[in-house]
């Protein structure tokens, strides 16, 4: 789109970018071209404004249809080889005007001109492109004429429709099957136009260079020798933004902004229409009901809240660069100073709410296919070293850290850096996405010269007991112990910044207070000698409750308790007490059972009795055995009779006892 190019373009991380085309153009339509995949976009975020005297009236586009569907949706059909035969052929039964040469040229004879309905067209298979006729009816003069084909110089399409499926035809012929056009249409004259839209691009990155040197005061090293953990550091931090131009046409003197954060953005398919599918109602002999309503929904929130102005600063350094590239140095080393003044920083940085944005100051112009790289960030920072040891990151060793405080007063958005120490390469890392102010952390190098080991134990620890109603409480400590063994082959003592995961819900005991903690960890400053296993141990631990009937404790448990110092010696014999009360109750209850097992044998003695006497006369040896068996009734039921007053007295005795267990229950609760 040479016509219109991109003056402006925003990047994003999340694959997408915002484009602005701005120019002066004549005429009554602008045609545009998209990437086929874009178009969704493309019709989500279009805007279009006349910055002139004119107006916009409105914007076409292409069919998401590809080339050969929308040739086939069409009457005219043309071949590669055979346009004109298949034009022919396709006109039938429409109007048409022809020219035809003369048969005997050297007659000096003018060409004829003939009009009529095109009935077909016949061709010799044999010579098809040489001994072609086409057929026509003149209607006035109710004549039908063959033509030659090959003496026909000119054709008009009298029919409307034809003549519109014709230009159908050209232009779908004319479109790229990975491309669609949209077609501005406007105001006859002059226009100054802006075009603005989001479109699918690759994430811009961002690589960063980390030089740290120790920090100089009054014209000495801080301290150490430059290598030691924990010590102060000078370090010049600098970025460069990478773009890549996957455009079709070349970039000219852009207006380039590179943005960090995440914006919401998302694919909203509108490109390809669609026709839901309604069901199909039948007539019926029903009486017509009254439309059913429904209450409409509050309207959002009219839009318009201004955002808050927006908080700049110029990167330092953003005068003209000198000619030396980054690593020119003729020394085998790089000096902060060298890689500082070799490539300063071209951008500005803006804070935009939720994002922040890196704008080049310069325009810049990038090829076709081509990618580039613009340093946006070039600052000196004060850092200190530091070995941190995490096992889940990191087992067994320690890393080489730099810490230091975003003070650029800017974003910075994820990516990998690379690590210069005292001039010689020391290592890479990943910077993670900072905001200004904040942390950063950079753990470039692991150190071999550390190995450090973890044990762990788990133990439960009574933390007390406590007599609630009729069961006993018990609280434990649920306790989780880390073992840190550190071995030092350094020549020197180092310090060793352990970072430990915190537990949910679990807190420090038996442990030195941490050096800091946030984000469920915890970090403590170890010193380390060399040649000597240094051991240092996080202990954690987390209440746990659970519940006991007393009832089910044994005697030796309460005693074991009361000796532990678990117990207090109110609270033990109050224990003791009711433990005294629940075997009498279970004497008792066992009684109660023994009575009825007991009454049902007597029942089932009755019951077989009671058969036995039925059958019985009442004379003689009959008779003597029905007296049996009526006095042996009469004794079951003596013993029934007993059971029966046994019962009374054992539930008596358990209910007096319960009320004594209530009783002493609540006398210790007071």
């Amino acid at each position: 789109m040479p016509d219109l190019p991109i003056r402006r373009m925003l990047v994003y991380r999340h694959g997408v970018g915002y484009f602005e085309r701005r120019g002066s153009i004549t005429g009554a339509e602008l045609r545009l071209t998209f990437p086929r995949a874009a178009m969704d976009d493309i019709l989500k975020s279009l805007i279009v404004l006349d910055l002139g005297a004119g107006y916009v009236r409105g914007i076409d586009f292409e069919t998401p249809e590809d080339r050969e569907a929308q040739i086939k949706r069409g009457s005219i059909h043309l071949s590669d080889t055979r346009s004109l035969l298949d034009l022919l052929r396709d006109l039938r039964g429409r109007q048409v005007r022809l020219w035809i040469d003369p048969e005997r040229r050297h007659e000096a004879q003018s060409e004829e001109t003939v009009e009529g309905a095109v009935i077909g067209i016949d061709v010799d298979e044999n010579e098809p492109l040489d001994r072609p006729l086409v057929s026509l009816y003149m209607a006035e003069q109710r004549e039908v004429r063959s033509i030659p084909v090959k003496r026909i110089t000119r054709m008009v399409i009298l029919d409307d429709r034809a003549a519109s499926d014709m230009s159908y035809f050209l232009r779908a012929a004319q479109s790229k099957e990975d491309r669609r056009a949209a077609i501005v249409r406007l105001s006859e004259g002059e226009h100054d136009l802006l075009i603005g839209y989001i479109a699918p691009a690759p994430a811009w990155r961002v690589s960063y260079r980390l030089l740290a040197e120790p920090k100089i005061v009054d014209g000495d090293p801080s301290n150490g020798d430059g290598h030691s953990a924990g010590e102060r550091v000078t370090v010049l931090l600098q970025g460069w933004g990478m773009f890549d131009n996957q455009l079709d046409e070349d970039l000219e003197d852009v207006e380039l902004t590179l943005v960090a954060g995440m914006p919401v953005s998302f694919r909203y398919r509108l490109y390809e229409p669609r026709t839901p599918e309604r069901p199909l109602v039948q007539d019926d002999e029903r009486i017509v009901a009254a439309p059913i309503e429904f209450a409409a929904q509050s309207a959002p929130p009219a839009p318009g809240a201004a955002r808050g102005r927006s908080r700049s600063m110029a990167f330092p350094g953003a005068a003209e660069s000198d000619a030396r590239s980054l690593y020119s140095s003729a020394d085998l080393g790089l000096s902060l100073d060298e890689v500082e003044h070799s490539a300063p920083s071209v951008g500005i940085g803006e804070e935009r709410g939720a994002l922040f944005q890196y704008r080049v100051a310069h325009p810049i112009s990038v090829a076709r296919g081509r990618s580039a790289m613009v340093p946006i960030v070039n600052r000196r920072l004060d850092g200190r070293k530091e070995l941190l040891y995490n096992g889940r990151k990191q087992p067994h060793y320690p890393v080489a850290s730099l810490r230091m405080l975003n003070e650029t007063g800017l974003t910075l958005e994820r990516g990998p850096v690379t690590v210069v120490e005292r001039g010689d390469y020391a290592g890479e890392a990943v910077l993670p996405f900072t905001r200004a102010g904040a942390e950063m952390i950079v753990a470039y190098a692991v150190e071999l010269g550390i190995r450090i080991s973890e044990e762990y134990r788990t133990e439960r620890q009574m933390a007390g007991l406590s007599l609630h109603q009729e069961y006993l409480l018990f609280e434990e400590w649920d306790i989780r112990r880390t073992l840190y063994r550190v071995t030092s082959s350094l020549p020197n003592a180092v310090d060793i910044v352990i970072e430990h995961d915190m537990l949910p819900g679990y807190d420090l005991f038996d442990t030195p207070p941490p050096t800091e903690q946030a984000h469920n960890v915890a970090r403590w400053t170890v010193r380390c000698l060399p040649g000597v296993e240094t051991t240092f141990t996080v202990s954690q631990r987390h209440r746990v409750s659970r519940y006991e009937e007393v009832r089910k404790l044994s005697q030796r448990q309460i005693q074991q308790f009361f000796e532990e110092t678990h117990l207090d010696k109110q609270t033990f014999a109050v224990l003791n007490r009711l433990l005294s009360l629940y075997e009498q109750i279970e004497r008792h209850e066992d009684e109660l059972r023994e009575i009825d097992a007991e009454r049902q044998k007597i029942y089932e003695r009755q019951k077989q009795t009671q058969a036995n006497l039925t059958p019985l006369g009442r004379e003689g040896n009959e008779m003597k055995l029905r007296q049996r068996y009526v006095t042996l009734l009469n004794e079951l039921e003596d013993r029934l009779n007993e059971l029966l007053a046994a019962e009374k007295t054992a539930n008596d005795a358990i209910r007096l006892l319960r009320k004594e267990v209530e009783q002493t229950i609540a006398a210790a609760s007071d």
